[in-house]
């Protein structure tokens, strides 16, 4: 939401037209019919907050964009730059079929596996097999690259906030895209978070979607083994 007062001159702005906005519907309620001075009250403040809302503040900080922006200046190389950004879905087809477009156009692959760790494992600080199980997705997924001669590597992200993984990935980066992978509406935690439309919203690249089906065929999930 942004803020519609910035200095004196917004607030006066601001006080005259709600002093007319007052005086106006008083006398339409007192010359002409009650209803129709409180309806055009009620209105007008209702506009104003849809308009309220619905605004974005341009001086609100946007910290993944600026994390972008930082790693552009940082770049040493012309090669285009994909960050894939990723998790449950990074045995996923679809998922898979978008990583080989972009490596046969000769782009870097650089994938970030935000945890998903559970409210009460969070609250728990028990985040062990969230931890595992990201490693596991991600090795199978590098493991898969390599096989298919894909220029990729990744790391798991911070198991706290999944936009922190990012925004870190992105400063260091120099991404040209990101590209995100979630399961579809109702059965995503990124989606319901909205994610995907921050990013769209703080970044000036492009941010592609990619819904992966959760029937369809996986790639094997690699088991680490210790010895």
């Amino acid at each position: 939401m942004r803020n519609p007062i910035r200095d004196e001159t917004d607030a006066f702005h601001l006080a005259v037209g709600g002093a007319g906005l007052t005086a106006t519907s008083v006398a339409i309620g007192a010359f002409v019919n009650p209803i129709a001075g409180g309806a055009l009250f009620a209105g007008a403040l209702l506009g104003a907050l849809v308009w309220e809302i619905s605004s974005q503040d341009p001086d609100r900080r946007r910290p993944l964009g600026e994390a972008a922006a930082e790693g552009r200046r940082g770049a040493t190389s012309q090669r285009s730059r994909v960050l894939v950004v990723a998790n449950r879905t990074l045995q996923g087809e679809e998922l898979a079929a978008s990583l080989r477009d972009r490596a046969i156009g000769g782009s870097e692959l650089r994938i970030v596996a935000p945890i998903l760790v559970s409210r009460a494992r969070y609250l728990a600080s028990d985040v062990d097999n969230e931890i595992e199980e990201a490693h596991q997705r991600l090795a199978a997924a590098l493991a898969w690259a390599q096989s298919e001669g894909l220029d990729a590597r990744g790391k798991v992200g911070d198991p706290n906030v999944a936009l922190g993984a990012i925004e870190d990935e992105l400063r260091v980066f120099a991404a040209d895209e990101v590209l995100i992978s979630t399961y579809p509406p109702g059965m995503s935690n990124w989606l319901e978070t909205g994610i995907v439309k921050r990013l769209r919203e703080e970044l000036d690249i492009p941010v592609t979607h990619v819904i992966v089906d959760p029937n369809r065929t996986q790639l094997p999930v690699q088991q680490q083994t210790t010895g």
